[in-house]
């Protein structure tokens, strides 16, 4: 998910009058290879909301009795108070497990306009909960969305607009607590305590998790709750993405994202400790949620840009995505159900079909061992790393993990034998050691990942969906495992579920376009898909796609039906 990247964007947009937002989406470009490849233009999809401008829509998620939440991240500043500032919200007015067939479409709104600068919802209303700033009577003294400094609300560190993944876990008939991440850095999650009537949630309490137990967090992103009801928070470290990023982790001044200024932030969090890189970038299990949360770090999880991991009917098997551009796709498989402290790491490999037509090309799927491990053995690691900061920093050299120490341990851990020596590389360096074991790390933007858990245990809805929100660079330029015709527009994957869980095919199901790289408003169509992102899969095997994108003047929410088409 990208943090306040659309916002320079909106001066332009908000005074244009788009031409595909009035002529349906048609350009001159539609059929244009470069611009995004041909696309039909019949979709089985509906759209259900559109948000301010200039904000994402995040946090999709939907409880057993049909409730919905989602948060309006990072609004334009220029919009009128309140509607400026980042929220945290319920759908109310409609279940999310009986919306029915043949529901008429929100219209896109003129982007001149104050439909513009809402939520507006096709059935039902948004309701707010929270936004960035609100204490809820004193329960967060510097407000909802504010990181302090080792979350002793003493000293604060920012203030996040960027309310990301939403948890929900029940406590009660109509009760229970809503955990959303905040998508900073450093980042955090808060809890609000809920309730609710006819006439709507009432919000009972607050709290924020003390991750000063863990070091803190880093960019919290999306997430799911695992079979077994603990919220697993995403951290999408960039840093994590490639071994030359952490090299300049301690080197005064660097830039990039996130740059040492967000190293320093978390220095700030830490009260004055310089943060070591390699405690940063897992997947984070809160643990007793309903008391007072523990965080657990998954150093298992392998560390990269996390976007969001879902684990499966067998309660052992975790996909995992990772944000970013030249990454891999990974699963981990647990040792033992409904723990995930130590098991077994694995990466993609792909084989594309013939041809490049990015609708309709689909990629078969095997799997790369990198390692086996356990949290205790890979924090061993980590805690090596302790001490060092910016007086260490040699130019052209590292004070971390080395490209050769990664290309050393795949080519042990490649020729097999007893790797019980080996120290445990490929979780803390994983998509360079990904690479270098021959997987497949060329997915651009890869977001939201997810099931139907009941569905996919009974096999009546035996799907994983995954969201490429721009298929572009290391996917389109030719070369390597994954050569298709870009897509700006992002095309939402269909994985078949094994008998194991297992996926070894991937295919296109929703595909975005057609693409207008010169308009000045919106670039994609209004009538489909633009940059998905969240993704969550309903009992009847539909699905919600929630969109992060400067391709749409206001981001949008769809419904799609797999069978409308057929």
């Amino acid at each position: 998910m990208t943090i306040n990247t659309r916002k320079t964007q909106l001066a332009i947009a908000i005074a244009a009058t788009s031409l595909l937002a009035a002529c349906g989406g048609d350009s001159d470009n539609d059929n244009n290879p470069s611009n995004g490849g041909e696309q039909s233009a019949t979709l089985p999809l509906t759209r259900l909301a559109t948000i301010p401008l200039g904000a994402e829509l995040t946090g999709l998620e939907v409880t057993e009795e049909g409730d919905a939440f989602f948060n309006i991240q990072h609004p334009a500043d220029s919009l009128p108070d309140a509607e400026n500032k980042a929220a945290i919200g319920a759908w109310v007015g409609a279940n999310i497990n009986e919306l029915p067939a043949g529901i008429t479409p929100i219209t896109v709104p003129d982007p001149t306009s104050s439909d513009a600068e809402t939520t507006r919802m096709a059935l039902g209303s948004y309701q707010v909960l929270g936004r960035e700033g609100y204490n809820y009577r004193g329960d967060l003294p510097f407000g909802l969305g504010h990181i302090t400094v080792l979350d002793k609300n003493e000293a604060s560190v920012l203030q996040s607009n960027d309310p990301d993944f939403n948890a929900w876990i029940a406590d009660g008939e109509n009760s229970g607590y809503l955990f959303t991440a905040w998508e900073d850095r450093p980042g955090g999650v808060s809890r609000l305590a809920l309730s609710k009537t006819d006439d709507g949630w009432t919000v009972n309490g607050a709290l924020n998790v003390d991750f000063s137990g863990v070091n803190g967090t880093m960019i919290n992103c999306f997430g799911s709750v695992s079979p077994w009801g603990t919220p697993l928070t995403s951290e999408e470290n960039y840093m994590a993405s490639e071994v030359s990023a952490t090299a300049q982790w301690n080197q005064a001044g660097a830039g990039g994202y996130p740059s040492y200024n967000d190293v320093k932030n978390i220095q700030t969090y830490l009260d004055g400790t310089f943060p070591n890189p390699y405690d940063y970038g897992y997947i984070v299990e809160l643990t007793a949620p309903t008391g007072t949360p523990q965080p657990v770090k998954h150093f298992t999880t392998g560390r990269m840009a996390h976007e969001n991991a879902i684990i499966m009917p067998d309660e052992k098997t975790v996909y995992l995505t990772s944000d970013g551009g030249s990454q891999g796709f990974f699963k981990f498989v647990a040792d033992d159900t409904q723990n995930l402290s130590a098991g077994t790491l694995y990466a993609a490999k792909v084989t594309q079909d013939a041809g490049t037509d990015n609708a309709t090309t689909g990629f078969d799927i095997s799997w790369i061992e990198l390692g086996k491990s356990d949290n205790a053995t890979i924090e061993t690691l980590i805690r090596s790393f302790d001490g060092l900061d910016e007086n260490d920093f040699v130019e052209g050299d590292t004070n971390y993990i080395s490209q050769q120490q990664v290309d050393d341990y795949a080519a042990a851990y490649v020729a097999g034998g007893d790797n019980s020596a080996l120290d445990p590389i490929a979780f803390l360096e994983t998509n360079a050691v990904a690479m270098a074991m021959g997987a497949t790390t060329e997915f651009n933007k890869m977001e939201g990942i997810n099931i139907n858990p009941a569905g996919a245990a009974s096999g009546e809805v035996p799907y994983m969906y995954v969201a490429m929100a721009d298929v572009a660079g290391s996917m389109a330029d030719g070369t390597g495992d994954i050569a298709i015709d870009a897509n700006r527009c992002g095309i939402v994957y269909r994985f078949d579920l094994e008998t194991d869980f297992n996926v070894s095919r991937m295919e296109p199901a929703v595909v975005g376009g057609p693409y207008d790289g010169g308009a000045t408003g919106d670039k994609c169509s209004v009538d489909n898909i633009a940059q998905p992102d969240n993704l969550f899969v309903m009992n009847d095997g539909r699905l919600l796609i929630g969109e992060d994108s400067g391709n749409h003047v206001n981001n949008m929410l769809w419904l799609y039906t797999p069978n409308a088409a057929e």
